[in-house]
């Protein structure tokens, strides 16, 4: 279990997650909502095959992540990041995408509304699950009065 409870406890409040992505030595970042799965080792999120980062998974699964909360002071204010790397990809068959449906039903209700789980078996609203496996993760946590805010999780 790469990730502990106290990670777990500070990503608990935090959904939206900043994903960047590269295809052809171009990189991209983007906004996604995501959600972690029980084991605390995969990341989940929704998107459109026809968005720009999930065009460039399915050229290059290599992304990297940051997840952090709001920080309204600016410079100076102690923060508290999760960082990481890791392999996305596209989950399609039921056996993959039936158990971050219902992870996002329980953090996101307006997903049961936003696309059933009919509509996920049969394609046709054109959302697909991704997963991220980290390969890397760091804790950055200035807040808890570390010598060293940069924690190697993975």
């Amino acid at each position: 279990m790469p990730l502990s409870a106290e990670h777990f406890s500070f990503l608990a409040d935090i959904k939206l997650m900043q994903l960047a992505t590269c295809a052809n030595s171009q990189p991209w970042l983007c906004n996604v909502w995501y959600v972690l799965d029980e084991d605390i080792d995969l990341f989940y999120f929704i998107s459109r095959k026809t968005r720009r980062h999930c065009k460039e998974i399915a050229q290059n699964p290599n992304v990297a992540c940051t997840i952090h909360g709001a920080h309204n002071e600016g410079l100076g204010e102690k923060g508290r990041a999760l960082i990481f790397a890791g392999q996305a990809k596209c989950l399609e068959g039921e056996q993959d995408w039936q158990k971050p449906y219902d992870l996002y039903a329980a953090r996101y209700p307006a997903l049961l509304d936003f696309q059933t789980k009919a509509e996920f078996e049969t394609g046709t609203n054109h959302h697909f699950f991704y997963e991220i496996r980290p390969t890397e993760i760091i804790f950055w946590d200035e807040q808890s009065g570390y010598d060293n805010p940069r924690q190697v999780i993975l």
